[in-house]
């Protein structure tokens, strides 16, 4: 029996009492995270067609954990040794070492992240914006995750495209990488901005793990969203101006 087909049974006998949300009030939960993005004309064929394959391969794809309690839940992906060639080793080692941590405190709704931007670090406090999310009214589910779930999509404050499947079952407005604002935990998630797309599809769940503990960061310089978005916008433009380099290199 895997992970998911526990936690079914467990939810099962929780649901037969009619004590799910009494019995759920913290926990922690893995999601795999899979990527998609598009490739420049710039790049040169041989290597688009071998990212597209890594990409198709899941070279690229990560584990993420949520950890939740009824105060507040918290996202980062988890530490692991790098996989394939080509410098990418030295990229992840840099992030595990000073991860993104998705902070959201449902007690006073408020945000505090830990973000990268190039090879800097800050945290971002915000109040929390939860996405106007759209929920189906047909009950759509999942094949892949046995348990009952609903269809909603929205668009968030930072311009992503959001299509999400959400579980009652789990009574916790909670998701990975500080989505949320559901009636229910988000078991699946894509996220889709600027030709790259991100999911996020729950693979084990720890109900009321007894070190279930979010956390908050604390170690580096406090700056506001509108803050944030400029060092964005500052590195989006610097990648632009290599991006434009490299073809002039090509050309």
């Amino acid at each position: 029996m895997n992970s998911i087909q526990r936690f079914t049974l467990f939810l099962t006998l929780v649901l037969g009492l009619g004590t799910v949300s009494a019995q759920i009030t913290s926990g922690t939960i893995d999601y795999n995270e899979s990527f998609t993005f598009e490739l420049g004309d710039w790049m040169p064929q041989d290597r688009k067609e071998e990212m597209l394959k890594r990409m198709a391969d899941g070279d690229f794809d990560r584990t993420g954990r949520l950890t939740f309690s009824a105060d507040a839940f918290s996202y980062s992906q988890l530490p692991q040794e790098a996989r394939g060639g080509g410098g990418r080793g030295s990229w992840m080692m840099r992030n595990q070492e000073n991860p993104d941590i998705f902070y959201t405190s449902i007690a006073d709704s408020m945000v505090t992240d830990r973000r990268r931007v190039m090879d800097q670090a800050f945290i971002m406090e915000d109040k929390w914006v939860s996405p106007k999310w759209n929920i189906a009214k047909m009950k759509v589910g999942m094949k892949e995750i046995p348990l009952p779930t609903q269809l909603a999509t929205a668009v968030s404050i930072e311009g992503d495209t959001l299509t999400a499947y959400f579980t009652p079952s789990i009574p916790l407005a909670i998701g990975p990488r500080g989505y949320g604002g559901l009636p229910g935990a988000i078991v699946y998630l894509k996220v889709l901005k600027d030709g790259r797309t991100t999911e996020y599809k729950m693979t084990t769940m720890q109900p009321n793990a007894p070190d279930a503990n979010p956390e908050k960061p604390a170690d580096e310089k406090i700056i506001t969203r509108e803050e944030f978005e400029k060092q964005q916008k500052r590195a989006t433009e610097m990648m632009e101006r290599r991006r434009r380099g490299w073809e002039r290199g090509r050309g």
